[in-house]
């Protein structure tokens, strides 16, 4: 793997051994060296993408577990866990996409022989990350005036209201271990993510259950109970997260005792990458937050909102792990000036996360009934369930492509373009759907969904264009690809 490889030669005096600069000046007479065959990219790719969707299964889980639980308060406590849910990730949003900034850098800096430099841009992802985690809770101590002023359907208002209250508890948790994770994908350990969020959901299930029902010897909270138990289980798993770091970052200070990037200059890299990238994914989750206020004027359609899009998050899973792997990889490619690498491994991404997709949207086609049914005994709110499945089906692969490429481009530290065309689609399409087609047309939630299938298809072509023609690729079509030679 790139970044893996330890290096034994002779260096100028002066040049740090398995820097950039000793690797480009090094030359190794091809008769003196033997090369060690690097995995294939679809392997890399795979090795890294599936502890990545397993991770990301967990945190889906999450919502899954405190929907099912919740579905037993019945049709209003299900649909305000949904507007809530959704309040909280419009902030999340803006966090999470500043926290890709954490993931590229680090790997740009593994790409090019100084994995080391890794432990500060995640110390500056964590300042950042706690500073927007306290923000985040408190805007949500009481949003019932702006779910009113949204004319939120008032049955609601309280649960939602409720469980947003009680859920960014974990905010500040939330936020820092976003930080913790990209930098622990980017150094190729995704493995680590995947187990401590497996166990999260354990504890996120035996508190949830305990503290909405009032099992265990816990009190009964109602909606209130489910955004208690996953704010505390947020807390567990960035003290495991925190104890990893802690332990690595002082080994690699051991190994590497003269620090080379000051936190002032990781935090200047991370906020440059971090800032366009986190007003795109607020802007977007804005726009669906915006689709939600439509349809929770619509009484049934929000619940089935709800079931639809907790359902495919699951099926997002593939897709994304593959563009998360892809951003990975074409960084590191690019850290060492391999422009040709980047191009085959966002060829293979796209492949691969289209095939996975693909087999998702056969799925949500047969199964499409059977699945509503799970979360609800209310035939209605199946039926309107069912339907929106049917369109998620429909806009699998050209999705599959949306996420590969904005990756791909995130990799490429190509953030600035990416975000404005990201934000311009999206509200072209989705929010503007939801109110001609949805609430004007009188087609409910399935007007709105009708815009995800616009979204994905203007975004996949703007995409592939910007990555094949995108003057970004001059950056590194200038000098050749650093050398990755092993010598044994």
């Amino acid at each position: 793997m790139i970044g893996d490889e330890r290096r034994e030669d002779k260096h100028k005096p002066g040049v740090l051994p398995g820097s950039r600069a000793s690797q480009a000046q090094h030359r190794w007479p091809s008769d003196e060296r033997r090369i060690r065959r690097r995995p294939s990219l679809v392997r890399e790719l795979f090795d890294l993408a599936w502890p990545i969707a397993a991770a990301m299964f967990g945190e889906t889980l999450l919502g899954l577990v405190d929907t099912k639980l919740v579905g037993g308060l019945g049709a209003a406590a299900l649909g305000g866990v949904g507007v809530g849910t959704t309040f909280a990730f419009l902030s999340y949003g803006v966090v999470f996409g500043l926290m890709r900034a954490v993931k590229v850098a680090t790997s740009h800096a593994v790409g090019r022989g100084e994995p080391e430099q890794g432990y500060a841009f995640a110390r500056a992802g964590l300042a950042l990350g706690a500073a927007c985690g306290v923000v985040a809770w408190a805007l949500s101590r009481d949003v019932s005036a702006v779910l009113a002023a949204l004319r939120v359907d008032p049955t609601l208002v309280g649960p939602a209201t409720g469980f947003l209250s009680a859920f960014t508890y974990g905010s500040p948790a939330t936020c820092m271990l976003a930080a913790l994770i990209q930098h622990r994908q980017a150094v190729g350990d995704a493995r680590s993510t995947m187990v401590i969020g497996v166990l999260g959901n354990v504890v996120n299930a035996f508190l949830s259950y305990g503290l909405i029902y009032g099992r265990f010897g816990l009190p009964g909270l109602g909606v209130r109970g489910g955004g208690f138990g996953t704010a505390m289980t947020e807390w567990v798993e960035l003290a495991a997260m925190l104890a990893l770091f802690v332990r690595d970052s002082k080994r690699a200070a051991c190994n590497v005792p003269r620090a080379n990037l000051p936190f002032r200059r990781a935090m200047a890299e991370v906020l440059e990458l971090g800032v366009p990238t986190g007003i795109q994914f607020g802007l977007e989750m804005l726009a669906f937050a915006t689709l939600t206020a439509l349809l929770s004027s619509m009484g049934r359609e929000i619940a089935a909102h709800q079931i639809a899009l907790v359902t495919i998050r699951t099926s997002f899973l593939p897709g994304i792990a593959v563009g998360e792997s892809a951003s990975i990889l074409v960084g590191r490619a690019l850290g060492k000036n391999d422009l040709d690498e980047a191009d085959r491994v966002t060829k293979w991404a796209v492949g691969m996360a289209a095939a996975f997709m693909a087999l998702c949207g056969v799925v949500f086609a047969t199964l499409a009934s059977d699945i509503a049914h799970q979360f609800t005994t209310d035939d209605s709110v199946a039926r309107i369930a069912k339907h929106l499945l049917w369109i998620a089906a429909g806009f699998q692969v050209l999705d599959a492509c949306n996420i590969v490429l904005r990756g791909a481009l995130r990799g490429a530290k190509d953030v600035r373009v990416a975000a404005v065309l990201g934000v311009a689609i999206v509200w072209t399409c989705v929010p503007t759907a939801a109110l001609f087609l949805g609430k004007l047309a009188g087609w409910g939630a399935v007007g709105g969904w009708c815009g995800f299938l616009a979204e994905t298809a203007v975004a996949t072509a703007l995409f592939s264009t910007r990555w094949r023609r995108g003057p970004w690729r001059l950056r590194y079509a200038k000098s050749p690809p650093l050398g990755e030679v092993t010598i044994t």
